[in-house]
Parts: structure tokens; C-alpha cells; sequence
């Protein structure tokens, strides 16, 4: 066995190895103890700490599977094989880490229980840190079988073994990822449905309910002025409001209404943006980088094709489309 190929397994193993005795120190240090002296409610430690006893069961077992390998790199790619559907969990704990740290910062301004344990415990790293660790340890597998796979080009049967796994393990951070975007979007398009209800209940305007997908949103200049003006693609009408405290909607154009003029005379980085049922409704919107215009473009041009499909399909089997691609990637992690 060649050093760098030798250097790669120790890597995997001895990572691993520190990975599991640092989540079992947050459960047994922090977690257990503050639930044994009552310190922080339930809830509160539920928000905290996640799911992470269960990736912690999960990756003890795992750790036991690779060292049983005796570093054989087919056996170890059978280990994250067998295992990769196993590795999900990790979802759940990437969706709950901003309300996770949100918690950890309103507990750290509220009372010194955290830094009060962090220096019982002689810990460098604050908590935070420590909690940070199964989000950096799951977008790291991939990485590991990268480098192990430079190594074994000289053996064809430990190289497609090894491939295959790193394949299974890049698509699952794609499946996290999506399914970690999906979540946020999910919990922003209630507030977003909260808003429209604000705005048809102020101005009787005739707003669509049948908002499901957050497509695009910031903060766009009026062009040729100092006015913010706060933009939403949704999947069924573009919302622009006046930016101020309490948001003043000022104009709503239904998705088939949309028309986009993409170059504007002496202003390369702005666009514009119509409504062919309400020609009151125009803006001409401006951006400060080029790689913004393109994305806004794209998007608005977009929502026609969507249109498009929805009349070709339906909504329901559309719907179906946006909210199961986790299921179409399970499908092909199997």
C-alpha cells in the first residue's frame, strides 16, 4: 500500500474518530448535563442541540463499521454504500441550525449559563463551534473519498468502488442543500402570505392566494433615484413595495402578465419590468453588479415558461414537480 493511500485512510478514520468523541462530549458535557440539573428547559435544549443524539448513535456505529475495515479501501467504500441512506439525518439537523443559533445567541444574552460551562469545562472553542461540527463533518465524506480516490488509480475494482461512494455522498449534500432551501423558503413564503393578506385587507386589492414557491426577492433601486423599492417573484404574480417599515405594496402583476425589457438606454445595468393587463404598472429597475440583472432577467422571463407548463399540466402536478426532488434524488441514491 502506497503512503499517500495509506495517509488517506488514517485521515478518514482518525477524523471520524474526533468526530465521535466531540459530539459525545456536547451530549454528555452539555446536553445531559443541563437536562440533569434542570438549567435549560426542554424546548429550549430541543432547539439547541436538534437531532444531534441521533447523529451521534448513528456516526458510533459507523465509526465501529470503518475500524473494522482494517483499511481496506473496498470495505470502507462498502461502508458509506451501506450506510449513505443512513446519512439523511443530517437534513434535519442542517434545517434546524439558524433557529439553533438563533437560540444559542438569545440564551448567551439572557443568562452566562454557556460561558459559565464552556470554562468548567476548559473547552477553546465556544459552543457554537462544537455545534457547527455535524454540518462540517457531513460536507466533508466527499472530500475524504476525493483524495482516497487519487490514491487507488493503480487498482480498477478500489477506484469504482470508491467513485461510487464519493457519487452517493456528493449527491447527498445536494439533497441537504435542497431540502435545507426548500425549508427556508417554506417559512418564508408564510410570513410573505401573511403580508398579502395585510395588503389586500388595507387596499381591497384583488391578491391571488395560491402563493407556493418563493422564486427570487431583494431590494432593487428605481433607476435614476435614491427610492428602494422591495421586489418578490412568486409563482404566480411579481409583488413590488415601497421599502419602509411597514411595507407599502405598490404594484402586483400576474406571472402571464409579465413583460421584461432587459436592455435600457444608458443604464446597462438595469431592466425593466411592465404589466401587459395594467400599463400603470411599470418600473425600471436597476441593480449595482451585472451577475444581479442576469439573475433577475432570467427568473422573470422564466415565470412565462412556468406559465406555460401550469396550463399544460395543472396545478396540482406542478406543485408535485417543486416540493419532490428530494424524493426524485432518494430514488436515485438507492
Amino acid at each position: 500500500m502506497t503512503l499517500e493511500k495509506t495517509l488517506a485512510i488514517s485521515e478518514i478514520l482518525e477524523t471520524e474518530q474526533s468526530y465521535v468523541n466531540n459530539l459525545k462530549e456536547i451530549i454528555v458535557e452539555y446536553l445531559e448535563y443541563w437536562k440533569y440539573k434542570q438549567i435549560l428547559s426542554k424546548e429550549y435544549s430541543n432547539q439547541l442541540f436538534g437531532n444531534i443524539t441521533e447523529i451521534y448513535e448513528f456516526s458510533r456505529i459507523f465509526l465501529s463499521e470503518l475500524e473494522l475495515t482494517n483499511n481496506n479501501v473496498s470495505k470502507i467504500a462498502h461502508c458509506f454504500l451501506n450506510n449513505h441512506l443512513k446519512f439523511i439525518i443530517y437534513s434535519t439537523y442542517c434545517i434546524n441550525f439558524q433557529n439553533s443559533d438563533a437560540i444559542l445567541s438569545e440564551v448567551m444574552q439572557t443568562t452566562n449559563i454557556i460561558h459559565q460551562r464552556q470554562s468548567e469545562l476548559g473547552h477553546r472553542l465556544p459552543l457554537g463551534s462544537y455545534l457547527a461540527l455535524p454540518i462540517q463533518r457531513i460536507m466533508r465524506y466527499h472530500l475524504l473519498l476525493k483524495k482516497l480516490a487519487t490514491c487507488t488509480l493503480d487498482n480498477a475494482t478500489e477506484h469504482e468502488l470508491i467513485i461510487k461512494a464519493y457519487n452517493k455522498m456528493i449527491l447527498l449534500v445536494k439533497i441537504i442543500d435542497e431540502t435545507k432551501n426548500k425549508y427556508e423558503k417554506t417559512g418564508r413564503i408564510e410570513k410573505i402570505q401573511l403580508m398579502i393578506k395585510y395588503w389586500k385587507d388595507k387596499t381591497n386589492v384583488e391578491l391571488p392566494n395560491n402563493c407556493f414557491e418563493l422564486h427570487a426577492e431583494g431590494d432593487l433601486m428605481i433607476m435614476g433615484t435614491k427610492k428602494k423599492m422591495h421586489v418578490i417573484l412568486l409563482n404566480n404574480m411579481l409583488l413590488i413595495a415601497k421599502k419602509q417599515k411597514c411595507e407599502l405594496l405598490k404594484a402586483h402583476i400576474l406571472n402571464r402578465n409579465i413583460i421584461v425589457i432587459e436592455n435600457v438606454k444608458r443604464s446597462p445595468l438595469s431592466f425593466r419590468v411592465l404589466s401587459n393587463a395594467e400599463p400603470k404598472f411599470s418600473y425600471t429597475l436597476q441593480v449595482n453588479l451585472m451577475e444581479e440583472k442576469v439573475f433577475w432577467v432570467k427568473m422573470l422571463k422564466n415565470m412565462n415558461a412556468d406559465v406555460l407548463k401550469l396550463s399544460q399540466i395543472g396545478l396540482a402536478e406542478l406543485m408535485d414537480e417543486y416540493f419532490n426532488i428530494v424524493g426524485e434524488y432518494l430514488e436515485i441514491l438507492k
